[in-house]
């Protein structure tokens, strides 16, 4: 696969995560462990997923629900443990099936929900207080995904989107958590030794896209309603459970 396609790839899966929160590992994951491998690619996702947090963070911040940004980066240091113990004791294979039908299930139970006239005119009875213990799961799992698969957004967006919040806060709040979460992870990478991998100068010049593809998405995702992203989410988070699954039936080597 050549560099020129990836660099596009790359601008749309920038472009799906500014506008929704999300999208990142679906659109350009499977393309990237194919070019390069799954340890390669983990890599790169993360780099290129903190540069569209840091795009999307440099903008206003106002709507940022601090409770349950809190609860994320709050909980990531123990759910980046427990996936750093799980691959020493489960097998690849099985942590990938795992993590690829959770997501269809969350996906499908988020699709419902938007489907359903009751979920409409019951969203708002409960408080986002309320929900916050329920949340701290979420946010444990999501943790774990993050060193498993470089991929913390779909269940941390699921989370936040069956709380019922506003569209630019549940971006605002998953750009601030993929600053704490692939930072950390960039981090660990860096100890582990990973960075060695990494083929630098061709990465450089994709940063362009990412950046590129960010900036235009965060403008994009400003016109979404708040039904429309929910139902965006449900669909990603559903796409990056069979992209995950697809990858284990047919596994790539390096």
């Amino acid at each position: 696969m050549s560099w020129e396609l990836l660099g596009v790839l790359i601008f749309a899966a920038s472009f799906a995560q500014a506008a929704t929160g999300i999208g990142f590992g679906v659109i350009a994951g499977p393309f990237l462990i194919h070019a390069h491998g799954y340890d390669h690619a983990v890599v790169e996702t993360a780099i290129f997923s903190l540069a569209v947090a840091a795009v999307c963070s440099a903008r206003s911040l106002g709507s940022v629900e601090r409770r349950f940004a809190g609860v994320l980066t709050g909980v990531l240091p123990i759910g980046l443990g427990i996936g750093a113990a799980l691959t020493w004791f489960v097998t690849k294979s099985v942590i990938v099936a795992i993590f690829g039908i959770l997501l269809c299930v969350l996906s499908v139970s988020l699709l419902r929900q938007e489907m359903s006239l009751h979920h409409s005119a019951t969203a708002g009875d409960i408080s986002r207080k309320g929900r916050l213990p329920h949340f701290a799961f979420v946010a444990l799992v999501a943790a774990i995904a993050a060193f498993l698969f470089a991929a913390p957004g779909p269940i941390a967006a699921w989370g936040l989107a069956r709380a019922d919040l506003a569209p630019r806060a549940i971006r605002e709040t998953l750009a601030v958590y993929f600053l704490v979460a692939y930072g950390a992870l960039v981090v660990a990478f860096v100890a582990l030794g990973r960075f060695t991998l990494i083929e630098w100068p061709p990465l450089a010049s994709m940063t362009v896209a990412c950046v590129a593809g960010a900036v235009t998405g965060a403008f994009y995702g400003d016109r979404l309603s708040a039904r429309i992203l929910r139902i965006a989410i449900g669909a990603i988070t559903g796409l990056s459970g069979l992209s995950v699954l697809v990858v284990l039936l047919r596994p790539t080597t390096g």
